[in-house]
């Protein structure tokens, strides 16, 4: 769809939806006078895909992209960005991150420092796989923070470390 033809779509479908009428209105192709086609998530989806010619900002020069690590792009315009809907995570690579999880059953939050790509961390009160809405580099050349040191990784709910077999820290950075 053209941005005009989903700006008359909207239109008229919340005008239809403020004043019902029987009666085909003059000048109002009949598709915008039953129901709407599509959801109201599916035209976000769709308003949120437009591709109208904006200038690409440049982030800070020390900013890097939380999705490749590298310097010169936001996260939004990374090269290495997935399509929608690929992947289990919003980071794709092979080093382990700094996640942020929220359990859609209890809403209980938590973060981790041993997020992987695709990999989930179980919740500790419903046992159920989540995986991480957000990820991010570790701030830590070693990958460690004073919080982390003192935190005791709970191996039983990673899926990474059991996976591996053995505790995920011990993974060399990029395997």
């Amino acid at each position: 769809y053209q941005p005009g033809q989903l700006l008359n779509w909207v239109y008229f479908t919340l005008a239809e939806q403020a004043y019902p009428s029987t009666v085909e209105q003059p000048g109002v192709p009949s598709v915008y006078g039953g129901p709407p086609a599509y959801s109201c998530n599916d035209l976000v989806d769709q308003l949120a895909d437009l591709s109208l010619d904006q200038k690409i900002k440049r982030p800070p020069p020390n900013y890097l992209c939380h999705l490749c690590f590298r310097k010169g792009h936001y996260i939004k315009d990374c090269p290495q960005a997935r399509p929608k809907g690929e992947g289990l995570t919003p980071y794709q690579g092979k080093k382990r991150c700094f996640g942020e999880y929220k359990c859609p059953k209890c809403k209980r939050k938590w973060m981790s420092s041993n997020s992987w790509a695709n990999m989930s961390q179980e919740c500790i009160k419903c046992h159920i796989k989540v995986y991480p809405h957000k990820q991010r580099p570790l701030e830590k050349p070693d990958g460690l923070d004073v919080s982390d040191q003192s935190k005791e990784h709970p191996q039983h709910l990673c899926e990474k470390c059991k996976s591996l077999g053995y505790y995920c820290r011990r993974v060399v950075q990029g395997q």
